[in-house]
């Protein structure tokens, strides 16, 4: 297997606790999750069987089906898991935070599985069960983004009135808008660029908006 095409590890989530860490049941878990999501980046989620899952983790489909009885469970346990394999960064600057996030999201989408499950989010939106499954990562991530600049705030490193909602659309919109729509790639400098330019308008007053415009 490509080395880059391999699912980063599976962290401890509501799904396993209760599991003995290091024991048997939570690497069930993790060889179920991290085949769902290989398999969903090769077929799709329309396309994806249980039997195939199974068949690619080594265990047994009873067992799959006891713990996660839907395939939109199975499949949103398989992204929630490959989108929490690191909690958000420390790096002591807004600046250092936000690129860590952006080239760990670029990594993620340079693999073989990653530029697969992108697709799979794109092509098969129309459907209920891939929509609701997209729109609770956007929102999660949202709120995750949201804490590193509340953060930033909070050391002093932007207005206390700037929108953070704007800084993140301009920022991570403008790199979705490069790497997904466009297809091209996104440099370490390019991300920072971009970072540095928000940034810099943010702390110039320019990110201000009437309090009714602000997302809650």
């Amino acid at each position: 297997m490509d080395r880059d095409s391999t699912p980063p590890p599976v962290r401890r989530s509501r799904r396993t606790e209760g599991t003995r860490v290091g024991g048997r049941a939570e690497r069930v878990v993790a060889a179920v999750l991290s085949a769902t999501h290989e398999e969903l980046g090769r077929v799709g989620y329309g396309a994806l069987r249980v039997e195939d899952v199974a068949a690619r983790s080594g265990v047994a489909k009873t067992t799959i089906y006891r713990r996660w009885p839907t395939k939109a469970e199975l499949v949103a346990a398989s992204l929630r898991a490959a989108n929490e394999e690191q909690e958000p960064p420390d790096t002591g600057s807004l600046r250092g935070d936000l690129l860590a996030v952006l080239m760990s999201a670029v990594r993620t989408c340079r693999t073989p599985t990653g530029r697969g499950v992108v697709r799979m989010l794109q092509t098969e939106l129309a459907d209920p069960e891939v929509e609701a499954i997209a729109r609770a990562l956007r929102d999660r991530n949202r709120r995750r983004h949201k804490a590193l600049v509340e953060r930033g705030i909070a050391r002093g490193e932007l207005p206390a009135d700037v929108s953070t909602e704007l800084i993140l659309d301009l920022i991570f919109g403008g790199i979705h808008g490069r790497l997904i729509h466009r297809g091209e790639d996104v440099s370490e400098d390019y991300a920072a660029a971009m970072i540095d330019t928000v940034l810099a308008g943010a702390r110039a007053g320019a990110a201000r908006l009437p309090n009714e415009q602000q997302q809650p």
